[in-house]
């Protein structure tokens, strides 16, 4: 890791000095680290580490990484916490790449840089991006570039580099939990010691399933948005509000949390100690999950996927695509309807496999 330290510190003509300062640490600490005369810390690893992966905004107004720290701050008025993440996940490798790449102006930027980014993000960390992750790159820089025709200092002659850059969305597939995974995890939530969480566990599962409610959205619930027979107001993308239903057997596991917990007031989903559960405390959830069954959950478990799979049983229930649309809050129907082709080429297939002649 030092090597790529300090070959990134001289690219990018850092002295000393100015490098403990990013990174809120003392010269003489930091000599000390790069020159191997004493072992990085924990916290000064973790610092080393997330430097390598943070873009570095140079003293130009048009350098890459200072543009998206001001994209991102400019919609921080009207985008939620959770959107802004997403654009800043997305952009800060394409700052990255210009960095490595010595592209210190935006406007410099071409078409061929783009595709020649988006073939190295292609790759992936681990494993290669399936082709709805490079959309979502794909998409981000486009809004990205927009944003920059509209408030920077450009020639008449600029257009958007992604203009005629054409990249094909996901092909249609049914992401739904089988029903054997989710008997696997209320098995497993089930046989948790402690009474209280074990019930919160279930409930939250329930919830999932039932209402197609994002991440952000179940967290942000509180006891008193359960409304006459499980409905419950949410807040979703661009602070959008809708009515989903946690059903009846939603209705009846949380009555039995809430029963366990004691009181009825506040969040809905508590830690232990009575605070807010968080997104690290749902991952963990998961993962404790996965780790129980990691020949089954091979792609992991997210809480988008049960989402997924609320949305394709309403759809496979007969539910009219617009209904379906307003109750998952999709704000374009291609969105939905991209659930109704999965399950459309499911059945076609279904149907194949059971001809005789």
């Amino acid at each position: 890791m030092l090597t790529k330290i300090r070959s990134r510190q001289e690219n990018l003509g850092l002295s000393l000095r100015s490098f403990a300062k990013q990174l809120e640490v003392s010269p003489t600490l930091l000599s000390l680290v790069l020159n191997g005369k004493r072992e990085p810390s924990k916290g000064m690893s973790r610092r080393l580490s997330k430097w390598l992966r943070t873009p570095v905004a140079a003293q130009t107004a048009h350098c890459p990484s200072a543009l998206v720290d001001q994209f991102v701050n400019d919609k921080a008025s009207h985008l939620a916490v959770s959107t802004l993440g997403f654009y800043r996940n997305k952009l800060s490798p394409f700052a990255m790449w210009c960095e490595k790449n010595q592209i210190a102006d935006v406007r410099e930027i071409q078409r061929t840089h783009v595709s020649e980014f988006l073939s190295f993000v292609r790759k992936g960390h681990t494993r290669p991006l399936n082709a709805g992750g490079i959309k979502l790159f794909h998409q981000c820089l486009k809004t990205y570039f927009n944003y920059i025709g509209e408030t920077c200092d450009i020639p008449l002659t600029w257009k958007n580099p992604l203009d005629g850059i054409k990249v094909k969305g996901s092909q249609a597939e049914t992401l739904e939990y089988s029903d054997s995974e989710i008997e696997r995890m209320f098995q497993t939530v089930d046989s948790g010691s402690d009474e209280l969480l074990r019930l919160r566990n279930r409930a939250m599962l329930t919830v999932l399933l039932n209402s197609a409610v994002r991440a952000a959205e179940l967290l942000s619930m509180n006891v008193n948005d359960i409304g006459d027979k499980g409905r419950v107001m949410v807040t979703g993308k661009g602070s959008k509000q809708r009515v989903v239903t946690i059903g009846e057997s939603g209705l009846e596991a949380v009555d039995c949390y809430l029963v366990e917990r004691g009181n009825r007031g506040g969040a809905l989903w508590q830690t232990f100690e009575g605070q807010r559960l968080t997104s690290d405390g749902l991952r963990s959830l998961f993962v404790r999950i996965e780790s129980k069954h990691l020949e089954v959950f091979t792609d992991g478990l997210y809480a988008h996927r049960f989402r997924h799979t609320a949305i394709t049983r309403l759809l496979r229930a007969r539910v009219p695509l617009r209904s379906v649309q307003r109750y998952a809050g999709h704000s374009d129907p291609q969105t939905t309807l991209r659930y109704a082709q999965a399950i459309d080429a499911d059945e076609a297939i279904a149907a194949v496999e059971h001809l005789a002649y």
